[in-house]
């Protein structure tokens, strides 16, 4: 069975990349490009990671990742947060949350590959 991945940016072209790159290596993806989108979806399916921005219109991603531990009860999903920008107020909080990872765009996808297979294997 393939592991299902929720990536949640609100860059289309990132998102599109994600996909390709994600499929390619067979995993199941699915893309949310707003944090409220990713909360309605983790309510009604379960995932193996989830890979989001920090910065989003909206909802942020520490607060996406936040309702979605505590509304959903998902607290054991593993997180890989990205980001385009250094915020050491957000990476504060972020690093909170436990991810497994806070990579910076543009990133190596070798290393994320990588990233995810360590992460979805614990």
């Amino acid at each position: 069975m393939q592991k299902k991945i929720l990536v949640v940016d609100d860059e289309e072209i990132l998102t599109a990349t994600f996909v390709k790159l994600l499929e390619t290596a067979r995993y199941d993806v699915l893309v949310a490009s707003r944090g409220e989108d990713a909360v309605v979806m983790a309510e009604e399916d379960d995932f193996d990671l989830i890979i989001c921005d920090i910065r989003m219109p909206g909802q942020d991603g520490v607060k996406t990742i936040q309702q979605i531990r505590n509304l959903c009860g998902k607290k054991e999903i593993p997180v890989i947060f990205i980001t385009g920008y250094a915020d050491e107020v957000l990476e504060k909080e972020a690093n909170r949350l436990g991810p497994v990872a806070y990579i910076y765009k543009p990133f190596d996808a070798f290393k994320l590959l990588d990233l995810i297979k360590r992460a979805i294997s614990k």
